[in-house]
């Protein structure tokens, strides 16, 4: 009984992605990307590696969003903390190899780009849609890469998705339509995925030794989850001696297709300039859904009971794409680099699917990063930081309706549900990463 998967790409689910050195270029980082996470963006950009090289990285975002309903009831904002998305990858170049220029071997396991923690008020005007959310989505990760010769590159990124979702929200249980908390349910939503499989493919070419041209995709898949749900029922319903007999129920969330492809030129020896173009087919995102597995709300009082039917959640999503350009600049040769990045994605929520669920729609990205190589050390200490900028909403026709319980009442139908999405939204994001990178070998 929820508005939505609380779970993880960009402009619909997921925010632009983890990765320090990425988010400082603005995500800009599909062109030929050199360090632990063309895991995830390109693994033909590791196809050059020589030596062993590690990658400790974490993104530290803080999600502001602030609901002002429609029908006068008082604002609510997000009041949880930020939220933690760290990543580790090791890999290791075993140079030329046979009739290959270069082998590379890698593994990781890096977290989402989601904000996977919200919390609003219990008693809130939100509620029906969300009261709190606490996600975890891990993506165990295995990469092969290859330089064929001086020009051209290619991986694989083998992975297995698994993750975690907790939420809550209330349910109405009146008899009739109604937005009294009197009258709510609150439903406790607990499930676990196991282990899902997905791939990143990528293609580096580099026409000259100052252009490079790279191309990725990552196939969509289905967050598909089992685990708990259960319900805290109101006084009234007690009264007639309500009560859930079972807790066994299921999850879907459809994930997208992303399709990258951008191009790197250095200009000159101690500049760099890429440029990216990101589509995510977030289309396939037509609804959420519980299922619930034999759950039934029974009254011992009336002698009556109903199974809860499958609980689906229209979001009908689109399409989004992203343009991302952002460059770097060797500030002192060998020791100190600088970057900066802007970015700038349509979105994939509707008008009418807004809702405090998934406060992620079109988006103007500004970053600033820098790396600075520790003097004599193999180690190199990045850091960025990220403001994203979100139009306020302010939505008029909203599909965003309560959950209900059923009626328990001989010859009685359930009441309609109120439609509780109406009202202005206004969001932002910050995103604070830092990494330590590892590099040993030629």
């Amino acid at each position: 009984m929820a508005s939505g998967a609380h779970a993880v790409r960009a402009a619909g689910v997921e925010h632009p992605d983890v990765g320090t050195l990425a988010l400082g270029r603005g995500g800009a980082y599909a062109a030929d990307p050199d360090g632990g996470l063309a895991l995830i963006y390109n693994p033909a950009g590791f196809g050059g590696q020589d030596g062993l090289r590690a990658t400790l990285d974490a993104n530290l975002a803080w999600q502001r969003l602030t609901f002002t309903p429609a029908g006068g009831e008082p604002a609510v904002s997000n009041g949880a903390p930020p939220f933690l998305a760290p990543a580790a990858v090791v890999s290791l170049g075993l140079g030329r190899t046979g009739p290959l220029a270069g082998l590379t071997f890698a593994a990781g396991v890096a977290g989402p780009s989601a904000i996977g923690k919200l919390q609003y008020p219990a008693a809130g005007a939100q509620r029906y849609a969300l009261i709190s959310t606490d996600t975890q989505i891990v993506y165990w990760s295995a990469a092969v890469a290859a330089a064929f010769n001086r020009w051209l590159a290619a991986g694989v990124t083998f992975q297995l998705v698994k993750g975690s979702a907790r939420f809550n929200q209330a349910v109405w249980s009146g008899d009739s339509p109604g937005t009294d908390p009197a009258a709510d349910a609150l439903a406790h939503v607990d499930v676990t995925s196991g282990f899902i499989p997905t791939a990143i493919l990528g293609v580096t070419g580099r026409p000259t030794e100052r252009v490079s041209v790279g191309v990725s995709y990552r196939r969509g898949f289905t967050f598909d989850a089992s685990g708990s749900l259960t319900t805290d029922l109101p006084a009234a319903a007690r009264a007639i001696g309500a009560h859930q007999i079972g807790t066994a129920t299921g999850f879907t969330l459809p994930l997208p297709d992303v399709v990258r492809a951008g191009v790197l030129v250095r200009p000159r020896p101690r500049w760099l300039v890429e440029g990216d173009v990101v589509y995510e087919r977030w289309s396939a995102l037509r609804s959420i859904a519980l299922l619930p597995r034999g759950i039934v709300i029974a009254s011992d009082n009336l002698g009556t009971s109903k199974p809860l039917p499958d609980i689906v959640f229209q979001k009908n999503f689109d399409d989004a794409f992203s343009v991302r350009l952002g460059g770097e600049h060797e500030l002192v040769p060998e020791r100190l680099t600088v970057r900066a990045g802007y970015l700038h994605e349509t979105s994939a929520v509707p008008f009418a699917s807004t809702s405090v669920d998934f406060p992620n729609w079109q988006r103007d990205v500004v970053a600033l990063g820098a790396s600075l190589a520790i003097p004599r050390t193999s180690v190199t200490l990045d850091v960025a930081y990220a403001h994203h900028f979100l139009p306020a909403r302010t939505v008029t026709a909203s599909a965003i309706q309560q959950v209900v319980t059923p009626c328990l009442t001989p010859g009685c139908t359930d009441p309609a549900p109120t439609v509780v999405g109406n009202g202005s939204y206004d969001a932002s994001l910050d995103v604070l990463s830092a990494s330590l990178r590892l590099a040993l070998g030629p």
